[in-house]
């Protein structure tokens, strides 16, 4: 027995504040009043009653209990009072609603899955006793909790009726672990204890089954049951569709285009692209049943725009029928070069296609934004990115030991990026400068004299010196020189030469590889740069997007934009075990439904009221007027002590 709407503590503080008003109400009722009138000419003249102690005391007990005990029956109807059946304690059930982006699509009848599976949730809970509580979880990629615990079937069926799908698949073991965890917690009991216990209701999956996790722990929870809806009619998805910027052709994009068949038959499908609703033109592809296939192409466009894929299949799920990416401008690295002509230093700027060169006949030309590369001398004092070639003693920051002729390169710094990728150990200059390090320089190559490469950090300030000339016949036909120039250039500015890459995908689970790439080095925003968490692992990043966006992934070696704007379909279909219950359970018998006394217990409470006013309301009336005659003759002998109002009397 409980009551659902109050606790016993409310319940028993209102009744006693009622209660006690009532009583004295009852004692003012039954008091001797005073009465003042205008004359006492047409009033009977009585003689006085004697002066006698009288103590207040209720004068109609039996009313004030009928009216105490209708007041009683009236706060319980009110608390909601329930008497549970013998032997059924309140239990727990759990229904997860499957809210994955297979959900959205309709069946092959054109009925949506979502809401097929939210009648069947509101069905569920018409077999549900009263008394029990309900847990509702959304399941998807990250299962919630969209109700906790309750027993209130009107607040639980408008959060059924809130659910909409979303665009993760579903991961039917996680939404399993959380409700475990749910009913550990809401039952403090052992996970051992979750079988035995009596209080645990059925925990119910209600969905089309399409899941990311094919095996389910069973043992993990009592009573399942699974309520399946329509299966779903999608046949062709487009997963992924990726731009590669390519570093040599700055107008060139490699296009690659992921498709999946859902079906169980082979498909042919025509694909249309178009580029700032242009088209571009279509390809015949042929899918085998439940199978992937990739299409390529290369697109070349120096102008940034949308690059919209989309099948011509008509199906359930018209979302993942088209995918768009948005080609940016390709950024590009200014180089202003003094000192040098463009045809000399033709094979060292062959290393990146967004490299700009820019030659310049004076130091006053050179602007603060882009990286200098000194070849003939000058000043140096305001480079705060720059490329010494050869300098000369007197204005260069370097400072020259001496000069050597044809002594070859004997050690390379293998950890730093100026020599990343350089294997050369014959690479001999025909002269070459010596220099003397300073503080903060890092030694990048040297012969058996000393030091002829060296790299710079200050503060705000990065500089490179070679020793020899980049440009001269000894070294030019060397395929390490433009990787040395290459890579002065990538460690001055990181962007130069990363690879850019586009992708429209599917949100949920991200993982992408990193290589050796330190935390420090890894940055990973949304598009209006906000910070996303993420881990590393065995030289992947791992984030979860539960929502379509756009996400910014930036390591040393790479630039990824993702579109994250396909719907997540899940590949594998659930089996569940032939011990799991389906379908709809059977209607609890009436005989053991919970009664619901609460519309009893206020027609008792007329009852009572009406039995009181039939039995004491007129008796009342009656004794009220005596009351008054003989208040009335009290004022009279009271009044006698004026003079003037007994010659009156007299008279």
């Amino acid at each position: 027995m409980g009551l659902l709407n109050l606790a016993l503590g409310q319940f028993l503080g209102i009744f006693a504040v009622l209660a006690g008003l009532m009583v004295a109400l009852y004692f003012y009722d039954r008091s001797r009043r005073r009465v003042q009138v205008s004359t006492l000419r047409f009033w009977p003249l009585r003689q006085a009653p004697p002066v006698r102690q009288r103590y207040k005391k209720i004068q109609q007990p039996l009313s004030l209990l009928l009216q105490l005990l209708a007041l009683l029956l009236l706060l319980l109807a009110i608390a909601d009072l329930r008497l549970e059946t013998l032997g059924q304690p309140a239990r727990q059930h759990v229904i997860l609603l499957d809210t994955s982006a297979v959900m959205a699509q309709n069946d092959a009848d054109g009925n949506s899955l979502i809401e097929q599976a939210k009648a069947m949730a509101l069905a569920f809970m018409e077999t549900v006793p009263r008394q029990d509580n309900v847990l509702l979880i959304g399941a998807d990629a990250a299962p919630t909790v969209i109700a906790p615990f309750t027993s209130d079937r009107q607040r639980l069926r408008d959060k059924i009726l809130e659910v909409q799908a979303g665009w993760t698949a579903l991961d039917l073991g996680a939404a399993y672990e959380l409700a475990a965890g749910t009913l550990r917690l809401a039952l403090n009991a052992t996970s051992e204890e979750l079988n035995t216990r009596k209080d645990i209701g059925e925990i119910v999956y209600i969905g089309a089954g399409r899941t990311t996790e094919q095996i389910i722990h069973q043992s993990a929870l009592p009573n399942l049951r699974f309520l399946e809806t329509g299966s779903p009619s999608d046949t062709v998805g487009l997963l992924n569709l990726s731009a590669a910027a390519e570093p040599t052709e700055p107008s060139r994009w490699d296009i690659t285009l992921e498709v999946h068949n859902y079906s169980n038959q082979s498909v042919t499908v025509d694909l249309e692209f178009f580029y700032n609703d242009r088209e571009l033109g279509y390809r015949k592809l042929q899918l085998p049943a439940l199978a992937s296939k990739d299409l390529s192409f290369i697109l070349r466009t120096t102008q940034p725009g949308s690059l919209r894929a989309r099948t011509n299949l008509q199906d359930g799920f018209e979302t993942n029928n088209e995918a768009i990416i948005k080609l940016p401008v390709r950024a590009s690295t200014k180089l202003e070069i003094l000192g040098n002509s463009q045809q000399s230093f033709a094979s060292l700027l062959a290393a990146g296609a967004r490299i700009n060169p820019v030659f310049i006949d004076s130091p006053e030309q050179l602007s603060s934004n882009a990286i200098h590369v000194w070849s003939e001398g000058g000043t140096s004092s305001e480079s705060r990115r720059a490329i010494y070639i050869a300098p000369p003693g007197t204005d260069s920051p370097f400072a020259t030991r001496t000069q050597v002729s044809n002594q070859p390169i004997r050690e390379w710094s293998a950890g730093h990026p100026l020599v990343q990728g350089i294997r050369d150990q014959d690479m001999v200059p025909r002269t070459a400068r010596i220099f003397e390090p300073q503080a903060g320089d890092e030694i990048i190559a040297s012969t058996s004299t000393g030091p002829v490469i060296l790299a710079r950090t200050e503060s705000q300030r990065r500089l490179v010196a070679f020793g020899f000339d980049l440009t001269d016949k000894s070294v030019q036909n060397r395929l390490s020189v433009p990787m040395l120039f290459a890579n002065a250039i990538s460690w001055l500015e990181p962007q130069a030469f990363q690879p850019e890459m586009l992708e429209a995908r599917t949100p949920g689970i991200v993982e992408l590889e990193v290589g050796s790439a330190s935390r420090e080095q890894i940055r990973v925003r949304t598009d209006s740069d906000t910070a996303v968490p993420w881990l590393l692992s065995e030289e992947k990043i791992h984030f979860f997007a539960g929502e379509r966006g756009t996400y910014h992934v930036t390591t040393p070696d790479q630039r990824l934009t993702l579109f994250l704007n396909q719907p997540q379909i899940a590949m594998q279909q659930w089996e569940p075990p032939p011990s799991i219950s389906r379908g709809l359970p059977a209607m609890i018998p009436a005989g053991s439904m919970p009664w619901i006394p609460w519309p009893w217990l206020a027609i008792a409470a007329a009852l009572l009221l009406l039995v009181d006013w039939l039995r004491f309301g007129k008796g009342r009336l009656a004794d009220s007027e005596v009351m008054l005659d003989a208040e009335a003759a009290t004022l009279t002998t009271v009044s006698f002590e004026s003079e003037p109002m007994q010659r009156d009397l007299a008279s």
